[in-house]
């Protein structure tokens, strides 16, 4: 039985340590994802504080808590992203993106099948589960380092765009694994539901939450964010029970409601609002919203960090496992750096700037959510694969501290 005492303790002081943390990272540029999941590990797998074992509450609630986590997260990202910004850098981010996802993904499944020794269709899922970069992590970071807003955008459209990605191809082989075979069809089936239906939905819960809001001005004024909160549960719950994406469609909703939700800041004598703009738009209710979602993600991202190192499995772990996994980490810096050229545009001018913006763009390898929820799909599925979650484990604590490194040393340097 968990003593009630010590459950509120626990909880307030990792909202505290996360705080000291995020202040740290402001003044030392350390991030705080390694300490919180290094605090996972110890309270967890290696003083076995909290049972993390088979069966244990933590293991059976894998599946709410990264919900919940990438419910409020993306929300936010989708959010902070301003579509005019994303429109400048959609040409070039999509290039960088696209292209460092396949090789990075390639490469990592070719490792997976001929060192790790997967089966093939495990060693792609593996390869491009850890292919990108988190899109838990990273906004958080480039809302803190002092990059440009194209680059910072760049970023956050490759987190996203990589997510959906390193989500996704895993699902359809992991599909292909249960099923046996699967047709073309099936396929293009599973592409559908996942990226365009999760799309349309999102499009449908943003225009009738807008209009509710625009409509219900004066009920909702005081608690539109709280309000909207309960609407971000209900989209990325109702998305996934249909059988689309809920990420994709939490992440589309949050920048729907963000850039339609947007007045005019032309005076009316001299603008004629649209159809969206008056009957859709929030006004100054966006930037309320914007205002306590910073909160609430700080709070969901400080225990999700903490989560994942509850979930790590210390005695299955090896000295090539190790190894391997530092050798990923490498990769995914030395492929950053090659295809950086293709962001040459959004890099400052300035020396002293574009080397820090480049050290940011070399070390922004960070992995999180999207190999961490396909580490746990296929026990859910009853496919036990040995090494599989271990390795991915230590493939998303090496790149943060790698990224953790990599930032410092570009901000002290």
């Amino acid at each position: 039985m968990i003593n009630g005492n010590l459950a509120f303790l626990f909880f307030a002081s990792i909202v505290f340590i996360g705080f000291i943390l995020n202040a740290l990272f402001s003044k030392l540029k350390i991030a705080n994802i390694m300490p919180l999941m290094l605090i996972g590990v110890l309270i967890g797998p290696v003083l076995h504080i909290i049972g993390t074992g088979s069966g244990s509450l933590v293991s059976s609630l894998s599946s709410l808590i990264t919900g919940v986590a990438v419910s409020f997260i993306l929300f936010d990202v989708g959010l902070n992203m301003n579509y005019a910004e994303l429109r400048k850098v959609l040409k070039n981010a999509s290039k960088y993106t696209f292209g460092l996802t396949f090789l990075v993904g390639v490469i990592s499944s070719l490792i997976g099948l001929f060192v790790l020794h997967f089966q093939p269709l495990i060693a792609f899922i593996f390869g491009f589960a850890i292919a990108g970069p988190s899109t838990v992590i990273v906004p958080m970071l480039t809302s803190l380092v002092g990059i440009s807003e194209e680059l910072k955008t760049t970023l956050r459209f490759e987190a996203i765009a990589s997510d959906i990605l390193t989500l996704l191809v895993p699902l359809v082989l992991l599909q292909i694994v249960v099923a046996g075979n699967i047709t073309i069809g099936g396929i293009a089936s599973i592409i559908v539901s996942n990226l365009f239906g999760s799309a349309i939905l999102a499009v449908i819960f943003a225009l009738f939450w807008l209009y509710i809001l625009n409509r219900f001005e004066e009920q909702s004024k005081s608690y539109t964010w709280m309000l909207t909160i309960a609407m971000v549960l209900a989209t990325y719950g109702g998305s996934q029970q249909i059988g689309f994406n809920g990420a994709i469609t939490v992440f589309i909703f949050g920048l729907l409601i963000s850039n339609l939700g947007a007045r005019s800041k032309k005076p009316v004598s001299v603008h004629t609002p649209t159809f969206l703009q008056r009957h859709f738009a929030l006004g100054d209710e966006a930037e309320h919203i914007k205002s306590y979602q910073k909160e609430i993600v700080f709070f969901v991202s400080t225990f999700f960090f903490v989560y994942l190192g509850l979930l790590f499995s210390v005695s299955q772990v090896t000295p090539v496992m190790l190894v391997i996994s530092f050798g990923f980490v490498a990769i995914f810096a030395l492929a950053r750096v090659a295809f950086m050229p293709i962001l040459g545009d959004y890099i400052s001018k300035d020396g002293k700037l574009a080397r820090r913006e480049k050290s940011f763009i070399s070390f922004n390898i960070s992995r999180g959510l999207a190999p961490t929820v396909i580490a746990a799909v296929p026990l859910t599925l009853g496919i036990v694969i040995p090494g599989f979650v271990d390795t991915i484990f230590l493939v998303v604590l090496f790149s943060n501290l790698a990224n953790t490194i990599g930032i410092f040393w570009g901000y002290r340097h």
